[in-house]
C-alpha cells in the first residue's frame, strides 16, 4: 500500500471513528427512552453495546486473517456500507419500533437486556471488526506491526473524540438525534466508498490474494528473538486493563459531573477528552515502540504510571478547588453556571471588552468544561493510548495472526470495560462510595507497576526489583492516603466543610444537604445542583398544592422527583388522598433525608417520612409510568432545570402523551413551565389546559376552575393543619395562581394548536441543548 493510500486509509478510519461516537451519544439517549435512566438500564444499554464490539473484534480478527488484504480492505468498506444502512435506518427501529410499538418490553429486566443486545449487536459488530481488517490490510511486516495499528487505534480514536465533542455542542443542538444519526450515516457511506481506490490500487498491484504464510518474530524481519508473555496472559492483562479505564472513566464522570452540576454537556466533554488523550497517547507511543527492546516492561510500567498520576493530581485538584474563592462560591451556589452565559463572556474576554463578573465567568466556565478534565483525565488517558503500541509490539510475532491477535486483545479489553461498568457502576459506586472506590482504583494501577518492575530487572538484580517495588508501595500508599474521604470530596466540591453535610451516594448519583449561609434552611443539592429547601414552601410547596386543592377528588396521585419532599408533602393535603407514589431515580436522596430527620427534626418532613400513604420506588419515573397498571388522579414531575442532563425525557411531547394516557377520567398532568417551549409542548397534547403563572395543568376534561370551591377547602382546618406543620399558610401560598390579577389562562380544544410547532421532543429536546450564544439561529 502507498504512502498515500495508508493516510487515505487513516483519514477513513478517523471520519469512522467520528460517526461512531455519533451513534453512540443518539443511541443512548434514544434507549434510555425505551430502556430507563436509571443505573441498572444504563449499564445495560452500555454493556450490550460493547458486548457487539467485542463480538466483532473477536470475528474480525479470525475473518481478517483468512483473507487477502485486498479481501479485508473491501470487507471493511462492506461494514461501513452496513453500518449506514443500520444508521439511517436506526430511528425507526429504535424508537418508532423499540419505544413506541414494543415499549412493554422493558418492562421486565430478563428481557430488557437481550432485546437492548439484538437491536446493538448488528452495527456494534461491523464497528468492532473493522480496526482486525484494517490491521491485516496494512500489516506488511512485524517490525511495521505495532506502528501500523497503533496510528489506526489513534486516529480512530481521535476521531471518536471529535464525534463526541460535535455530537454534545453542535449537531444535537441544531439538528436533534434524527438529524444527527442521518449525518453519521452519511459519513459511514463516504468511508465506504473513500477506501475504494486504496482497494483498486492492491488489486492493480498484484497484492497475494490469500493469507500469508506464518512469519515469525526473529526470522525474515531481522528482529532479535524475544520471550513474550503466553498470549492467554496478555488477554488477562489487558482485559484488567479495561475494567480499571472504564472503572476510571465512571467515576470521573461522577466527579466532573457534580463539579459541572450535571449539565447536558457533561457527558459528551468528558468522552471527547477521555477518547482525545487516548489518541494522542496512542499516536505518541508509535517512535518510542519500534524502537523500544522491552515492550512488556514499558506498557506495564505505563499502566502503573496512571494510579499515580490520578492519586496525586485528583488529590491536589480537590484540594486546590476547596481553597480558592472562586470555586468554592461556585460549588456553595444554589444554580449551575449557565453555559450561554459563559460562552458570552468567553467572546467578551477574547474581544477584551469583559467586564469584571465576566472574567470570574469566563474563567470558572473554562476550567469547568476544559481545565479540570484536561487536568484530571487528559493525562492518565494519554498514558492509556501511549501503552498500545508498546502492547502491540509485544504480542505481535506472527505475520499470519495480526489480524487474530487484534481482535483477541481488543475482545478482552472490552470484556474487562463490561465488567468495569457492571460491577463499578452498579456496585462499587453504591456500595463503596466514590472516594473509597478511586482509592482502590489507584491502589489496583500499582500492580501493574509491581509487575513491570520486576520484569525489568528482578532476574538480574532482584534486591534492587524489591526495593523498587517498596518504594512504588509507599508512593501509592501516600496517594491513597491523600485523596479525601466521602464526606470531605463532597463537601469541597460543594463549598463548604465536612462537619456542614449528609451525604449519601449510590450507582445513580451522589445527595447531599447543608445548611444555607444563613443557617435558616436545609438545601438539597442532587448531582452538585441546588434543587429544594427544608422548610418547605415557595414554587415547589406551590406545584404541589395547587393541584391538590384544584382536583375534586384526588385519591391516586404520583409525582416523579422527590427533592426535598416539599412537592410530595403538598400533593398531600387533602383527605380524599389515599395513595401516593413517588418515584425517584437517585435513591440516596430518601437517606440523606432520613438522616436529617434523626439530627435536624422538621415536622414536615417527620410526617412526610412516617406517612403510611407514600410508596417510595427507586427508579426511572417515566419507565414506572410505562409500565404500570395504575392509573391516577394526579400526576406531575417536580420541578426540575430545562438544562440538566436527560431533562429533555420529562419535558417532550412523548412525555406529556404518556401522562395523558396513564390518567384516570378527569386527572391532571401537572408539570413546571420553565420556557415558552415547554408550555406550547404541553399545550400541543392536552386538549384542556389550565396556566397559572409557570405552572401547567393539562387534562383530556375540562378543568374545573372554581374559586369559590377552591377557598372553601382551603378554609377546611383538616388542610390548613396539614400544611401548618411546614409553616405554609396555604391559602396565601396559592393566592398569586388563582387571583384574577394573575389572570390563570383556561385553554381548550378549540385552540388553534397548528401553530405549534417550536416544541421539544423526545428526538429532538431543543431546551436541554439550547445554546443560542453559540448557535444564532437556535
Amino acid at each position: 500500500m502507498s504512502s498515500l493510500h495508508t493516510i487515505i486509509v487513516a483519514l477513513v478510519f478517523f471520519v469512522s471513528g467520528f460517526a461512531a461516537l455519533i451513534y453512540q451519544v443518539a443511541w443512548q439517549r434514544i434507549l434510555v427512552v425505551f430502556a430507563g435512566g436509571d443505573v441498572f438500564s444504563v449499564t445495560l444499554i452500555v454493556t450490550a453495546f460493547m458486548a457487539g464490539l467485542g463480538f466483532g473484534h473477536l470475528a474480525g480478527g479470525v475473518l481478517a486473517d483468512r483473507r487477502s488484504r485486498v479481501a479485508s480492505l473491501a470487507l471493511f468498506a462492506v461494514a461501513e456500507a452496513l453500518i449506514a444502512l443500520f444508521g439511517f435506518a436506526s430511528k425507526w427501529l429504535l424508537y418508532d419500533v423499540l419505544y413506541l410499538q414494543w415499549g412493554h418490553l422493558a418492562g421486565s429486566r430478563a428481557v430488557t437486556s437481550p432485546v437492548l443486545f439484538a437491536c446493538l449487536v448488528w452495527p456494534t459488530f461491523l464497528m468492532g471488526v473493522s480496526l482486525p481488517l484494517l490491521a491485516r490490510a496494512a500489516v506488511t511486516g512485524l517490525t511495521d506491526a505495532p506502528a501500523v495499528i497503533g496510528r489506526f487505534y489513534g486516529v480512530n480514536a481521535l476521531g471518536a473524540a471529535l464525534g463526541a465533542l460535535g455530537a454534545t455542542w453542535a449537531l444535537l443542538p441544531n439538528l436533534g438525534m434524527e438529524g444527527s444519526l442521518r449525518v453519521a450515516g452519511c459519513l459511514n457511506l463516504f468511508c465506504a466508498a473513500a477506501i475504494l481506490p486504496a482497494v483498486f490500487h492492491l488489486r492493480r498491484a498484484g497484492q497475494e490474494v490469500g493469507p500469508p504464510e506464518p512469519l515469525r518474530a526473529g526470522t525474515a524481519e531481522g528482529d532479535a528473538p524475544r520471550r513474550p508473555l503466553p498470549m492467554g496472559a496478555w488477554l488477562a492483562i489487558y482485559a484488567c486493563s479495561g475494567f480499571i479505564a472504564l472503572s476510571l472513566e465512571i467515576v470521573w464522570f461522577r466527579l466532573l459531573g457534580v463539579m459541572q452540576k450535571s449539565t447536558a454537556f457533561s457527558f459528551g466533554t468528558l468522552l471527547a477528552v477521555y477518547l482525545a488523550g487516548v489518541g494522542i497517547g496512542s499516536l505518541a507511543g508509535l517512535r518510542p515502540a519500534r524502537r523500544s527492546r522491552r515492550p512488556t516492561t514499558t506498557f506495564l510500567l505505563l499502566q502503573g504510571g496512571i494510579g499515580l498520576y490520578v492519586g496525586l493530581v485528583t488529590s491536589f485538584v480537590l484540594a486546590a478547588v476547596g481553597r480558592l474563592n472562586v470555586f468554592r462560591a461556585y460549588f456553595d451556589n444554589y444554580e449551575p453556571l449557565d453555559v450561554n452565559a459563559g460562552f458570552v463572556a468567553l467572546g467578551r474576554f477574547f474581544q477584551g471588552s469583559a467586564s469584571p463578573e465576566e472574567l470570574t465567568l469566563a474563567g470558572v466556565f473554562a476550567a469547568l468544561y476544559l481545565g479540570l478534565p484536561l487536568l484530571l483525565v487528559g493525562p492518565p488517558t494519554i498514558l492509556m493510548g501511549l501503552s498500545f503500541p508498546f502492547l502491540q509490539k509485544a504480542v505481535q510475532t506472527d505475520l499470519a495472526q495480526v489480524g487474530q491477535r487484534v481482535g483477541w486483545l481488543q475482545t478482552a479489553n472490552i470484556l474487562g470495560c463490561m465488567m468495569g461498568a457492571m460491577l463499578t457502576g452498579v456496585g462499587a459506586l453504591a456500595l463503596l462510595g466514590t472516594a473509597l472506590t478511586l482509592r482502590c482504583l489507584v491502589a489496583g494501577c500499582a500492580l501493574f507497576g509491581l509487575a513491570g518492575i520486576w520484569r525489568a530487572i528482578g532476574s538480574t538484580r532482584p534486591r534492587l526489583a524489591v526495593a523498587l517495588q517498596g518504594a512504588l508501595v509507599v508512593a501509592v500508599a501516600g496517594c491513597v492516603w491523600s485523596l479525601p474521604n466521602r464526606e470531605l470530596l463532597w463537601a469541597r466540591t460543594h463549598g463548604t466543610t465536612p462537619g456542614r453535610i449528609l451525604v449519601a451516594e449510590d450507582g445513580a448519583g451522589v445527595s447531599v444537604l447543608k445548611p444555607d449561609s444563613d443557617g435558616r434552611s436545609t438545601i438539597v443539592f442532587v448531582n452538585g445542583i441546588g434543587q429544594s429547601w427544608i422548610p418547605y414552601g415557595g414554587i415547589h410547596a406551590a406545584l404541589g398544592a395547587l393541584p391538590a386543592m384544584l382536583h375534586p377528588n384526588p385519591v391516586d396521585i404520583a409525582v416523579i422527583g422527590l427533592g426535598s419532599g416539599d412537592t410530595l408533602f403538598s400533593l398531600g393535603g387533602r383527605p380524599e388522598t389515599r395513595r401516593l407514589v413517588c418515584i425517584e431515580i437517585i435513591g440516596a436522596q430518601l437517606d440523606t433525608l432520613r438522616r436529617l430527620a434523626q439530627t435536624t427534626p422538621d415536622p414536615a418532613l417527620q410526617f412526610l417520612l412516617d406517612d403510611r400513604r407514600i410508596e417510595h420506588v427507586t427508579g426511572d419515573g417515566r419507565l414506572y409510568l410505562m409500565h404500570s397498571p395504575h392509573r391516577f388522579d394526579i400526576i406531575e414531575a417536580d420541578a426540575l432545570r430545562p438544562s440538566s442532563a436527560h431533562s429533555g425525557n420529562l419535558y417532550s411531547d412523548a412525555y406529556f402523551q404518556l401522562l395523558r394516557s396513564r390518567l384516570k377520567p378527569g386527572g391532571f398532568a401537572v408539570t413546571w413551565c420553565p420556557t415558552r417551549r415547554v408550555l406550547e409542548t404541553f399545550v400541543r397534547v392536552f386538549p384542556h389546559v389550565l396556566v397559572c403563572g409557570v405552572i401547567g395543568i393539562g387534562s383530556n376534561e375540562p378543568i374545573p376552575l372554581e374559586p369559590s370551591v377552591i377557598r372553601r377547602r382551603l378554609s377546611t382546618p383538616s388542610i390548613q393543619d396539614y400544611y401548618r406543620r411546614a409553616g405554609i399558610d396555604v391559602s396565601q401560598l396559592l393566592q398569586p395562581y388563582l387571583n384574577p390579577e394573575a389572570r390563570p389562562v383556561l385553554i381548550g380544544p378549540e385552540f388553534n394548536r397548528s401553530a405549534l410547532t417550536d416544541i421539544n421532543t423526545d428526538l429532538f429536546p431543543k431546551d436541554e441543548f439550547s445554546l443560542p450564544s453559540l448557535w444564532k439561529n437556535r
